[in-house]
C-alpha cells in the first residue's frame, strides 16, 4: 500500500538528480590542429572529473573571432568560458562583457595567482579587479623551411641570428633567393585572412619605429616606420615576386613558402609536414628587434548562465597542472612553468636551445598591441585599405594617411 508514495518520492528524487546533472558549458576558442585536440581532450577530462558537467568546445577562426564573439554577447548568446586576444580586451572590458574573477582567484591558494608576473596580468586588470587569466605569452617567431633554404644556398635564419646578421635586409635577400632559385615564395608575413594583417606585419612596423597607435592612441599608420614596413611588403610582392599577394592562399605548411611569421602554437599544424622546418627570432629592424607578444587569456562571460561552474572550469584550464600540458603550444605566463626544464623540452619538434633563443630570449623586447574600444571598426577600415595599399605602384604614404584620418575620426 505504500508503494505509490515511495514511487512518487523516488521519481521526484531522480528528476532532481537529472536536473542537477544538466550543466552544459560552452567553451570558445580559435585553436586548431593538435592545440585544439588537446583542448578538446582537457574538456573531456574535466567532464569526467565533474559528473553532471558537459563542456562543448566551439571553434571560430582567429580573424573572425572577436567580431563573432561581440555579436554573441550583444544577442545574449555568449559562451560561458572563452579565449580572448589582447587586442579585444579593451572592447570586452569596456562593455562589461566579462566577469571579475579577483575574489575567487585570490582566495584560492592552490591556484596561486602570484605565479603570474604582474606584467602579464596588467592587460587583464582594472584596479584590483581581474577580468581574465592569460594562458599564452607568445612572441611571434619565424618558421622557416630548411629544405628551401638549402636548395637556395642561403644560410638559415637561426644561423644568421647567431652571427648577428639577421635583419630585414637579409630577410628580403633570403626571400628573393628562394624565389629565384626554387620557384617557391620566399616569405609570408601576414596571415591568410587579411583581417588578421596585424599578426606579422605589425612586428615589422614596430621594428622600423612605426605602429598602429602612439601612446596617446592616435593613429600611427602614416608614421615613417609604418610606411617603411608596408613598403617592404609591397616591394617583396611586386618587385621581387617573393611574397604572396593578398588573396593568394599559399600556406607555409604546403612547403611552398620559405619563411612565415606566427605564434609558436602554429607548430601544431606542422605535424604532418613533408619538409624539414625550424624556428628563429624575427629579423632586426632600424628600431631594433621588436616582436609582437600574442597574449591571450581565459575569461568568463558575465552573461553566462553557469557562472560558478564556468569559474571552476577556468581555474582548471589555468591551473599549473593543466598549463604545463598546454605549454607545448602556448608559451606559459606562469613563472613556475616558463623557467622549468620540462617546458623547454615540452615540444619534441623544437629543441630546447631553439626555444630559449626564439621565445624566452625575445620576451623582454616583445610588445602587446594596445587598442581602444573602437578596434573592430579600426581593423575593418585597415583591412579594406589593404586593397589600396597592395597594388603595383600604389602611393602607400597617401593611402596610410587617409586610413589614419578615418581611424582618428571614430
Amino acid at each position: 500500500m505504500k508503494l505509490p508514495g515511495t514511487f512518487v518520492c523516488l521519481t521526484a528524487l531522480l528528476a532532481g538528480m537529472a536536473g542537477a546533472q544538466q550543466v552544459n558549458l560552452r567553451f570558445s576558442t580559435w585553436a586548431g590542429g593538435d592545440g585544439l585536440a588537446l583542448l578538446q581532450q582537457l574538456s573531456k577530462e574535466y567532464s569526467a572529473q565533474n559528473p553532471g558537467v558537459q563542456v562543448t568546445v566551439e571553434v571560430t577562426p582567429f580573424a573572425d573571432y572577436g567580431r563573432k564573439l561581440a555579436i554573441q554577447v550583444a544577442s545574449g548568446d555568449a559562451p560561458d568560458v572563452g579565449w580572448l586576444a589582447e587586442r579585444d580586451v579593451p572592447t570586452f572590458l569596456g562593455s562589461k562583457a566579462v566577469l571579475d574573477l579577483s575574489a575567487e582567484l585570490s582566495r584560492d591558494k592552490a591556484f596561486n595567482l602570484a605565479d603570474f608576473p604582474l606584467s602579464t596580468l596588467s592587460l587583464w586588470k582594472r584596479g584590483s579587479a581581474v577580468y581574465g587569466v592569460p594562458f599564452s605569452n607568445s612572441p611571434l617567431v619565424l618558421f622557416y623551411n630548411k629544405d628551401l633554404f638549402q636548395a637556395a644556398g642561403v644560410k638559415d635564419p637561426l644561423l644568421q641570428y647567431s652571427q648577428a646578421t639577421w635583419d630585414y635586409a637579409h630577410f628580403q635577400q633570403a626571400s628573393k633567393a628562394i624565389k629565384d632559385k626554387t620557384g617557391a615564395f620566399g616569405a609570408r608575413v601576414m596571415r591568410l585572412d587579411p583581417k588578421a594583417w596585424a599578426g606579422g606585419l605589425l612586428a615589422v612596423a614596430w621594428s622600423q619605429g612605426g605602429g598602429v597607435y602612439d601612446k596617446a592612441m592616435k593613429c600611427q599608420l602614416d608614421a615613417p616606420g609604418t610606411v617603411s614596413a608596408f613598403q617592404l611588403a609591397s616591394n617583396m610582392m611586386f618587385k621581387d615576386a617573393s611574397m604572396p599577394r593578398p588573396g593568394d592562399q599559399t600556406a607555409f605548411e604546403s612547403g611552398r613558402i620559405g619563411m612565415y611569421f606566427d605564434n609558436l602554437s602554429y607548430s601544431a599544424q606542422l605535424k604532418d609536414a613533408k619538409f624539414r622546418w625550424g624556428v628563429s627570432p624575427l629579423p632586426k629592424g632600424t628600431a631594433g628587434r621588436v616582436t609582437q607578444l600574442g597574449q591571450a587569456g581565459y575569461v568568463v562571460f558575465s552573461k553566462s548562465r553557469n557562472q560558478a561552474e564556468a569559474v571552476k572550469f577556468l581555474k582548471f584550464l589555468a591551473s599549473a597542472q593543466t598549463m604545463a600540458r598546454t605549454a607545448r603550444f602556448f608559451p606559459p605566463p606562469r613563472l613556475s612553468i616558463l623557467k622549468s626544464a620540462a617546458y623547454l623540452s615540452s615540444n619534441p619538434a623544437i629543441p630546447a636551445s631553439t626555444l630559449k633563443t626564439a621565445v624566452v630570449a625575445q620576451l623582454p623586447s616583445a610588445r602587446v598591441l594596445v587598442t581602444g574600444t573602437d578596434w573592430l571598426r579600426a581593423n575593418d577600415a585597415i583591412t579594406s585599405g589593404l586593397d589600396r595599399v597592395f597594388q603595383a605602384n600604389a602611393n602607400i604614404p597617401a593611402v596610410l594617411d587617409d586610413l589614419c584620418k578615418q581611424i582618428d575620426g571614430f
